[in-house]
């Protein structure tokens, strides 16, 4: 029996996700990339601490490979997930990268963007608890969930989003 519960949902993203996609399609121009960036009161276009509403295009984020996996790599959107604030996070794992089972402390909601996201419940990467997500699909990971991914058909992109402060722990160090 599987003790840990999960609830997907599957359909269009909204939120955040949609005022990306929207600037994407409609800021091409510097000017609307100076007013951007200038959006919030401490100019920071990723602090949840500003007055005013923002948005940031998925071309201008700053990606930072993880030390610990090759072939991941990940982007703070909103927010610090080190602080007790909500943030949102895009992670992207290259075709064929296998994300090891981890817990985090915080619940993630997590969408599709690109590509499919092969997702299970387990304490350890287990190929018959994988279950396909494709572009679209939002999956609940509630607190301490061991759970794993894998980019098995090409290049997948996430959004994730909780509130801090949040970590990664792999089931190998507990």
């Amino acid at each position: 029996m599987n003790l840990w519960t999960r609830k997907v949902f599957t359909g269009l993203a909204v939120g955040s996700m949609v005022m990306l996609s929207a600037c994407n399609a409609t800021t091409e121009s510097s000017s609307a990339n100076t007013s951007r960036a200038n959006s919030t009161t401490d100019d920071d276009p990723t602090s949840t601490n500003g007055t005013e509403a923002t948005g940031i295009v998925l071309d201008d984020l700053e990606w930072s490979a993880n030390p610990n996996i090759s072939g991941v790599e990940s982007a703070m959107v909103v927010g610090d997930s080190a602080q007790s604030e909500l943030y949102v996070l895009f992670g992207k794992l290259k075709q064929g990268t296998q994300f090891p089972a981890h817990t985090h402390p915080d619940a993630r909601i997590t969408t599709v963007i690109s590509g499919t996201m092969y997702y299970g419940i387990s304490e350890q990467f287990e190929d018959s608890e994988l279950t396909a997500y494709p572009v679209g699909s939002v999956v609940y990971t509630p607190p301490n969930t061991p759970h794993f991914m894998w980019a098995r058909d090409g290049e997948t992109l996430t959004q994730e989003a909780g509130y801090g402060p949040t970590g990664t722990t792999f089931m190998s160090e507990e």
